[in-house]
């Protein structure tokens, strides 16, 4: 999408400036229960990534795709994989239309500990949406998801 001709482009810097600083608000307070998501198994933060893609992921992923979203090296992905599977909390299979490609999921366990952590995010985070009508929370929800690196 290119600048609105009728918009400064000062006002439109400041805009953005403003949605950067809710979403680094909102990711601060969200990141701050991420390390009791699974008891006392520490986390990294990239690590909770994966699995988050993994429960959000439109069939299982490769690797590479993984490491393309997570912009990290394949190799990073390679070693975060190894340590997620020695937790049982992911699982690496050969795909069934490609035998040579390995693909990544949560292991059941692991998907039903990913939903109940999110749902209580959701259930804990409502509060701060609570200004904004069903329509705008919709429409807020379509907004972001068309920024690039979404």
């Amino acid at each position: 999408m290119t600048q609105s001709p009728n918009v400064p482009p000062s006002h439109r810097s400041k805009e953005v400036g403003e949605v950067l600083a809710a979403v680094v608000r909102l990711s601060r307070s969200l990141a701050n229960p991420r390390s009791t998501l699974f008891g006392s198994t520490v986390l990294t933060r990239t690590q909770m990534d994966v699995l988050f893609l993994l429960a959000h992921a439109q069939g299982a992923p490769t690797p590479g795709q993984l490491a393309a979203r997570l912009h990290v090296t394949p190799g990073a992905i390679t070693q975060i994989v190894d340590q997620l599977r020695e937790r049982d909390l992911v699982e690496r299979f050969a795909s069934d239309q490609d035998g040579r490609l390995r693909l990544v999921r949560l292991t059941g366990s692991a998907r039903s500990q990913v939903e109940a952590f999110e749902s209580a995010v959701v259930e804990r985070a409502a509060p701060w949406f609570e200004t904004l009508t069903d329509d705008a929370l919709t429409d807020l929800a379509g907004l972001l998801a068309q920024v690039k690196g979404s």
